[in-house]
């Protein structure tokens, strides 16, 4: 069912202004501190209830959209976040949690799989402690990472388990061995997706150019993007497409990110107060809360929403590259089939 609403809402999404995906920021809050993000720093802002998210997936499923990604901050600082998946999955949405897989243990993801889930992603940046814990702003957290990511391989077989590498000075040298290690040892899929430097009116899923060094050496980042594509060539589980890793070679050596972006038409960001917007990086053009489905047909929000999406200089998010070209570009329609039949094959 969930899958069948997502391939029939494609073609609503792909020839008309018809939005497709959106990603619901249950929380603001964090119990890490990463480099790459700043997120954390609105920890304050208010968080909606249950019955809240129950009115926006009625909401959600009125105009459309087929697929939720649940997100934070980190949203198993939730002790509902389990109840919120499941509330989406009933509905028939599919439904993605991402989490740093600091508090996701046995329990607590085989209460997510029964409850629904359709696809989990938890994020790794590196197989040294030392260097997780300076990345994360962390201590002794990296074994209990890869604890909670065997045990999604292991209790989640029914859906896709994710394992998403941010690529930064800190970790380049060592990013194909990641990969290598997610794909083969652990056996998951790898999202490859460079650290994100951004001038955005509303930024908080970047990095400080205080932190990172970018853009990073050309030589370098050639020889390792040679390496992912090679990899991807030979079947390795690398779910992100052939063009977003071309398109992330150039970003890194040169820093251009700007892109043809879909935000507010094919997808939007919720945050945990209920404000929408375009993405995570633009200002909020309208609450959910008080949103009816009209008007996201309206004038006015698409408008607000084309105002700030074009006044952008642009990301590289794959969550957000991947669904525009997926839905907008019929070059690697033909790609994005192989991948399609060959995680059939092999998922689960």
């Amino acid at each position: 069912m969930k899958f069948s609403r997502m391939l029939l809402r494609w073609p609503a999404s792909a020839f008309f202004r018809k939005p497709y995906t959106c990603n619901i920021k249950i929380t603001q809050r964090c119990n890490l501190r990463c480099h790459f993000c700043g997120l954390w720093k609105l920890s304050d802002r208010e968080e909606m209830s249950i019955s809240d998210y129950s009115r926006l997936a009625d909401l959600l499923k009125k105009i459309g959209i087929a697929r939720v990604v649940i997100t934070g901050g980190e949203p198993l600082l939730r002790d509902d976040s389990e109840e919120i998946v499941g509330l989406f999955a009933r509905k028939g949405f599919s439904t993605t949690l991402l989490t740093n897989g600091t508090l996701l243990d046995r329990d607590r993801m085989a209460r997510l799989s029964r409850n629904g889930l359709s696809d989990i992603g938890i994020s790794l940046d590196t197989l040294d402690s030392d260097t997780f814990d300076a990345i994360c702003g962390s201590r002794n957290q990296l074994d209990h990472v890869l604890d909670a990511i065997r045990s999604a391989r292991s209790i989640h077989r029914k859906g896709f388990v994710m394992v998403m590498i941010t690529i930064s000075h800190r970790n380049i040298e060592l990013a194909p061995d990641i990969v290598r290690f997610v794909t083969q040892e652990l056996d998951c899929w790898a999202i490859i997706n460079p650290v994100n430097i951004t001038q955005a009116p509303e930024a908080v899923l970047t990095a400080d150019r205080g932190e990172v060094e970018f853009p990073l050496q050309a030589e370098t980042v050639d020889r390792v993007y040679d390496r992912f594509a090679a990899m991807k060539r030979a079947g390795a589980k690398i779910m992100v497409s052939s063009r977003f890793l071309a398109d992330s070679r150039t970003y890194l050596k040169s820093g251009n990110s700007a892109w043809n972006c879909h935000a507010g038409i094919s997808y939007f960001t919720i945050f945990s107060d209920g404000s929408l917007a375009p993405c995570s990086d633009l200002p909020a053009v309208a609450n959910v809360r008080t949103m009816t489905p009209e008007d996201f047909g309206s004038n006015a929000f698409r408008d607000a929403c084309d105002t700030h999406r074009m006044a952008c200089p642009g990301c590289i998010f794959s969550c957000w590259r991947e669904a525009s070209y997926l839905l907008h570009d019929p070059r690697i329609w033909p790609e994005r089939f192989r991948d399609f039949l060959r995680t059939l094959i092999r998922k689960g």
